[in-house]
């Protein structure tokens, strides 16, 4: 029997109480009349760790803080995308996510290449312990070995143990209770300008932040708030969608945003690839085409351009916390980019095995660009929190209940934290310093230098 959300509620009361006190506290200078303040949000990626992502979301609503830009890889795609589709940007909605993220039927996501295909389950469960066991024996590797050995005929029919069907029917149908049928139903609803909008009256920097309007500008219905980050191998290009969906899709108003969920959350070989047919290249899809990746299309490249079949993976193998889809460089910001990761950034590992060098290729390979924009603009490093979610795998499609319990307070936790320690005048004052340095092509080896004594 799942846990009731009043059971995840209760598991955080006290920091729930600590930080509804913080309310009075200035986040943003994003706010309406009813004194909500209002963030960018990017999470990430994280296997079935979402449930701290969620603990997270829910205490700073209890601070009185709202999302308008919510981004976000793999799991963090799927805390990302319901918590856009379940209301306005000014309504509470936590509570509604707890009961959809942390009763996730994650173990009928293992659906083998038909109904009634348990090959895949029973791997998974072996590898996930032997991954978590300190006493690796050579007996344990080899019944993992044998139980990969069923699983072959899947990995050659459709290049995944799994086809990902059950996951994209279950995220329609929490996605249709809330009326969200298309990208333009999800358009709509997120840009829904709450009661009220406006900037606060007491910000110094005003001319940099409306950038010589008399106010904040009402959303707009034509512009992304949503950002899910997926891999298209075939192309090897970094998708952004929904913004970059006209690249792959005719009608891409029309298609279900779960299907870019679907996308984002293909992790390699654990799930079949996600892939659609391009459409065919004209004048008009060719400058779009250069609008989002800067491809020439007078180089010889352009003449085999684009391949034919789109195969979209996990878009964590490139970037797994894309904390910088919101960032503008130019200007004092509004409304701060909060962002979550899943796990402390260890840079510390011990390679002893060819299993090892093996993930951690991988790992090195989606954290380098998040990496490499931090570096570039340190004062990310004010904004980002991190959960440490220890030893709980991100691949335990069979967490028992004590674990989701865990995840949801170190979420609430490491939020909790965060919101005590942030200090929004401060990271303006940092944000000036970086427009002015931006506008007279100030070194970045200097403004790093600057940086670390903040």
């Amino acid at each position: 029997m799942s846990l009731s959300v009043n059971r995840y509620l209760k598991e955080v009361e006290e920091i729930k109480n600590k930080a509804t006190a913080l309310s009075n506290k200035e986040f943003s200078d994003t706010i309406d009349e009813n004194g909500h303040q209002y963030v960018d949000l990017v999470m990430e990626g994280g296997g079935v760790l979402g449930l701290a992502l969620v603990g997270y979301i829910y205490i700073l609503e209890q601070a009185g803080i709202r999302f308008i830009g919510i981004a976000g890889t793999s799991a963090g795609s799927i805390a990302a995308l319901l918590l856009s589709a379940i209301d306005v940007p000014e309504k509470e909605k936590s509570e509604r996510l707890i009961d959809m993220i942390a009763n996730m039927p994650i173990n009928t996501f293992i659906d083998g290449k038909k109904d009634g295909d348990y090959d895949p389950k029973k791997f998974m469960d072996t590898a996930t312990g032997l991954m978590n066991s300190k006493n690796k024996s050579g007996f344990k590797y080899f019944s993992a070995f044998l139980r990969f050995l069923t699983t072959t005929d899947n990995l050659k029919i459709m290049q995944g143990l799994n086809r990902g069907d059950e996951f994209e029917s279950w995220l329609k149908k929490q996605l249709s209770s809330f009326n969200i049928y298309t990208v333009n139903d999800l358009r709509k609803r997120m840009a829904t300008t709450p009661y009220g909008w406006k900037l606060r009256s007491t910000s110094i920097d005003k001319s940099s932040q409306l950038e010589g309007k008399q106010s904040l500008d009402e959303l707009d219905v034509n512009h992304d708030y949503l950002c899910l980050i997926t891999a298209d191998l075939a192309t090897e290009y970094k998708v952004e969608l929904p913004v970059m969906a006209e690249l792959y899709w005719e009608k891409a108003n029309d298609v279900n945003p779960a299907v870019f969920c679907r996308c984002s959350m293909s992790i390699p070989f654990v799930f079949q690839p996600y892939t659609v047919k391009i459409p065919h290249m004209d004048n008009n899809l060719q400058l779009k085409w250069q609008k989002y990746t800067g491809i020439s299309f007078q180089s010889r490249l352009a003449t085999r351009f684009p391949p034919p079949i789109a195969c979209f993976v996990d878009g964590g193998i490139m970037s797994n916390f894309p904390i910088d889809v919101f960032h503008n460089p130019t200007k004092v910001p509004a409304r701060p980019t909060f962002g979550v990761k899943l796990q402390l950034d260890d840079h510390s590992h011990e390679i002893n095995s060819t299993l090892d060098i093996f993930a951690q290729s991988f790992n090195t390979a989606r954290h380098a660009m998040n990496y490499d924009f931090i570096k570039k603009n340190p004062d990310y490093n004010k904004l980002v929190s991190f959960i440490d979610t220890g030893d709980i795998g991100w691949l335990d499609f069979s967490m028992c209940d004590a674990n989701k319990l865990k995840l949801f307070r170190l979420g609430a936790e490491t939020a909790y934290q965060f919101l005590i320690n942030f200090d929004w005048h401060n990271y303006k004052k940092i944000r000036r310093d970086i427009t002015s340095a931006y506008q007279t092509s100030l070194p970045l080896a200097k403004l790093n230098r600057y940086f670390k004594n903040k």
